[in-house]
């Protein structure tokens, strides 16, 4: 499955987990809203933006994507950051290991970001023309 694709993919699940999460917290009074909300915004939104610039981006600079072997880190690890955020972030406040655990699933997350930027912005750069002598 092409890289697109799979954001996409992953950001409708994270919209129906994001969403009944969202339905469970309004029945049982719950400490779930920092989970709820980085599943929709981290989850559908972000996931639906990077896989929307992943395919488009390269199309407007008239260029390929850079790295699709980038494209796949950025995936997992934004998968594992946002899972990781999802299950310590509403119990970081009960013990050091959970907010340990809030920090490094976090820190993935950032990172997957970093690689989204440096992957798009170099694909947005125009190969340089050989010089024919």
């Amino acid at each position: 499955m092409e890289i697109p694709l799979k954001f996409a993919w992953a950001s409708l699940f994270y919209l129906v987990i994001g969403s009944t999460l969202g339905l469970i917290m309004v029945i049982n009074s719950s400490p779930l809203t920092p989970a709820h909300a980085h599943l929709l915004l981290l989850g559908f939104v972000s996931m639906m933006i990077f896989g929307v610039g992943y395919h488009l981006l390269p199309v407007f600079a008239g260029t390929d994507l850079y790295s699709i072997r980038l494209a796949e880190l950025h995936f997992w690890l934004q998968n594992i950051g946002l899972v990781g955020l999802a299950f310590t972030m509403p119990y970081r406040y009960t013990g050091e290991d959970y907010r340990l655990g809030t920090i490094l699933f976090g820190a993935i997350s950032l990172l997957a970001i970093y690689i989204f930027v440096y992957n798009t912005a170099r694909s947005l750069i125009p190969p340089k023309e050989e010089k024919k002598s």
